[in-house]
């Protein structure tokens, strides 16, 4: 194999695309927060029209409010598009770290149906990023920004 001269130009360059969905939620709590961004994920795919027949328990744990969003969305595209699972109802509990060495925690109980209720009518959904991931709590309520790969 030929090498070439570092002064050779590049064979390659770079394309910028748009291939991303972010989202902006917002709630009174953390807990709200995680079970409205679960609501927010499904929206940008599509539609729940099923009725609620299977549950399904989610326990998570994670080093910052940040991943354990990350997880818990990367979860729930999970359980949809191995298990086929869609939530319709979703309780999730967010237990934030007594002090930086321990984890926080989600747990979460849900009600949903399998993927004949969903109606696919946007993109699907490919991962949930990090990138510019955002969890923030006040006294007004908590809020969070993630961009969702598609």
């Amino acid at each position: 194999m030929a090498s070439r001269s570092p002064m050779e130009p590049m064979s390659y360059e770079l394309i910028e695309h748009t291939a991303d969905v972010g989202l902006e939620i917002r709630a009174q709590g953390l807990d709200e927060l995680f079970e409205e961004s679960a609501r927010a994920l499904l929206s940008v795919m599509g539609e729940v029209r099923g009725e609620p027949a299977i549950t399904q328990r989610v326990e998570l744990d994670g080093p910052d409010a940040e991943a354990l969003l990350v997880d818990w969305l990367s979860e729930l595209l999970y359980l949809f598009e191995v298990r086929a699972f869609v939530p319709v109802s979703i309780r999730a509990r967010i237990t934030p770290a007594p002090d930086p060495d321990r984890a926080w925690r989600l747990e979460a109980d849900m009600s949903g149906c399998d993927a004949s209720g969903f109606v696919q009518h946007g993109p699907a959904v490919k991962a949930v990023t990090y990138h510019g991931i955002q969890v923030t709590v006040s006294d007004s309520g908590a809020s969070a920004r993630v961009y969702l790969d598609v």
